[in-house]
């Protein structure tokens, strides 16, 4: 998570940090723990919806209650949903305030703001994906895997190759190296080496890389051993197994009557 490169305004706890449309992450885990800190309902209100107060009118339906028609337990829940709002709305920039001025709850202040700097949780993984698959084809495999790279960019849809065949792929061309025993430097690192120690990706995505990565290479070794063609041991002859010229048992072909 990137942090901005020096103190903002925003930095009191009396008050909350300031947003003006970048470094969100940094800007929201920051904003929750503050909130927490001053009432943890708060963020209960934030993250699920408003405190309500109904009330069942004439036709029987269940309805928002007015403020004529509010009891002091009432009033409290407003507010509260009023102080969870003015955490979010003090803590926004003239333009991020622009995007969210419309909005009517503080849970829905959070999503458009989660949706408009973070994505929907569809289109983060999508993106997520595609940037590992990059980094890998351009920052992680060593150069003499260029062949291999050019090849894949070539005939695959990049922008929709998933991880999982990504590293199925990689995995398959290594152990075919391997195999036909190709001329491979002794200096260059295995691929798995080489995503643990030789990239520049995050923690998270180097042991999610690595991990895939090794479960594909071992269930490939496993495959290739298990569907190997060698030839079947002869079942060893039995020391004892009587006479080849009658059958029976009780004695050898030499000392056969017949």
């Amino acid at each position: 998570m990137s942090a901005p490169p020096e103190n903002w305004e925003g930095q009191s706890t009396a008050r909350p940090p300031l947003f003006n449309g970048q470094y969100y992450s940094w800007w929201k885990n920051r904003m929750r723990d503050q909130i927490i800190g001053e009432n943890y309902e708060l963020w209960d209100i934030i993250t699920d919806d408003p405190l309500a107060t109904m009330k069942i009118n004439v036709e029987g339906e269940e309805v928002p209650k007015k403020r004529a028609d509010c009891i002091a337990d009432d009033l409290r829940k407003w507010e509260k949903n009023a102080k969870a709002k003015k955490w979010l709305v003090c803590g926004l920039g003239p333009d991020e305030y622009s995007r969210i001025q419309s909005c009517t709850t503080t849970k829905e202040i959070r999503d458009t703001l989660q949706v408009a700097h973070e994505g929907t949780p569809q289109v983060k993984r999508i993106i997520s994906e595609k940037d590992r698959v990059e980094k890998i084809l351009t920052r992680v495999l060593p150069v003499t895997w260029e062949s291999k790279i050019t090849v894949i960019q070539e005939s695959k849809n990049i922008a929709t190759l998933k991880l999982d065949e990504l590293i199925g792929n990689l995995t398959a061309y290594e152990l075919r190296r391997q195999t036909m025993k190709m001329d491979i430097p002794t200096k260059e690192m295995s691929l798995a080496l080489r995503i643990t120690e030789g990239s520049d990706l995050e923690d998270d995505e180097m042991a999610m890389i690595t991990k895939d990565f090794k479960n594909y290479l071992k269930r490939a070794k496993g495959t290739s051993r298990s569907g190997s063609y060698s030839k079947p041991k002869a079942p060893e002859r039995k020391t004892n197994e009587g006479c080849y010229k009658c059958g029976k048992t009780d004695h050898h072909i030499k000392n056969c009557p017949q």
